[in-house]
């Protein structure tokens, strides 16, 4: 095992209850602070008791089941390995539908996240990054998972613990990295991290976009999918809408707010995170300036980039703001499908070292 990890690795293997046993046996104390906070912030931010929480997150159970009925059991697993009811599992993995379902403005507060592509002719490789902003408290509650499922390409991804998905990339030369969009319409569907999980399971750039386009979504978030051969998209995914984003010269940037005009979609973005209007233009523009010859050491400058710190992309706490309002870049990673190569710091990037796995 390398030193100085940013993050625990975990590893699961076998069937999808097995790999949820196995992950939740190995995290048990991270997935008890994780229930712990949320349980905290449903209440203050969604006036959410637990127990409407729980009851709310039922609800989604049955669109889990038609989606994907692997995802049951994978959660039902982590349950066993975590002694926890399998209700509170199912609650953290619609935790955003939780915060955002009731009250669009629930976590306007917070800060969001920035992604970049970058394809040939832009770089020599296929090269997808992100910083993953969020509440504080929940950082050092993060793992790197590493998963063998049965049937399935095998996965890398960083997620916090009890949580099914996230970023990441797989054997088959799908990667992915996703921010969160928040729209009207939004509704009791399959939601948001069931379909990173099936994105990361796929086979196919076909299946992956599927995972995407088919169901129908409980919520809004932005997908970018790539593929080793050296081809990548961006899927602006509401409820009821869709927008369907390629590269430009190679590159793709994206934060929160939504950059196609849709009938079909309300993007409240703009007004509650504006930030997210500048911090796309700066990672496009950084991305440009090196174009032809955009690597690893190339997006790091991006996703440490402070302009207009602390609504950067390199996002840090304000000293103003009480706990429950606090935000910043928990995670910070950088995927070379063609190398095979998965770099990942602690957040915020500018204060901590990328590890290579």
């Amino acid at each position: 095992m390398k030193k100085n990890l940013p993050f625990p690795i975990v590893k699961t293997r076998g069937t999808p209850f097995d790999r949820g046993e196995q992950y939740g046996s190995q995290c048990r104390e991270m997935i008890d602070r994780v229930i712990d906070f949320y349980r905290w912030i449903f209440e203050i931010k969604s006036k959410l008791s637990w127990e409407q929480s729980l009851s709310k997150a039922a609800e989604f159970v049955p669109y889990l089941n038609e989606y994907d009925s692997d995802i049951m059991e994978e959660i039902e697993g982590i349950a066993r390995g975590a002694h926890r009811p399998v209700e509170e599992i199912v609650a953290l993995n619609v935790r955003t539908e939780l915060l955002f379902l009731l009250a669009a403005k629930a976590g306007s507060d917070l800060a969001g996240c920035t992604s970049v592509a970058a394809v040939p002719p832009a770089a020599a490789h296929t090269l997808l990054a992100q910083n993953w902003d969020w509440y504080p408290q929940v950082r050092d509650c993060c793992l790197i998972l590493d998963e063998t499922p049965q049937g399935r390409p095998k996965v890398l991804q960083v997620v916090e613990a009890g949580i099914i998905a996230k970023a990441g990339c797989n054997s088959a030369g799908i990667g992915l990295c996703t921010n969160a969009l928040v729209t009207t319409n939004w509704r009791v569907g399959v939601p948001y991290h069931a379909i990173l999980w099936r994105i990361l399971k796929s086979a196919t750039m076909a299946e992956a976009i599927g995972a995407v386009t088919a169901p129908a979504r409980a919520s809004a978030a932005n997908y970018i999918i790539g593929h080793v051969d050296g081809e990548v998209v961006n899927l602006e995914a509401a409820p009821d809408a869709l927008n369907v984003i390629f590269p430009d010269k190679g590159i793709i940037s994206h934060a929160n707010h939504c950059k196609v005009g849709n009938a079909g979609i309300t993007d409240l973005i703009p007004a509650i995170w504006p930030d997210s209007i500048m911090r796309d233009y700066r990672a496009g523009k950084i991305m440009q300036q090196h174009s032809g010859h955009i690597d690893a050491a190339s997006i790091q400058q991006v996703l440490k980039d402070h302009f207009d710190k602390p609504n950067s992309i390199c996002t840090h706490t304000s000293v103003n703001s009480p706990p429950h309002e606090q935000g910043q870049t928990n995670v910070s990673l950088i995927m070379d499908l063609t190398d095979k190569r998965f770099l990942v710091a602690k957040g915020p990037p500018c204060e901590h070292e990328y590890v290579e796995l």
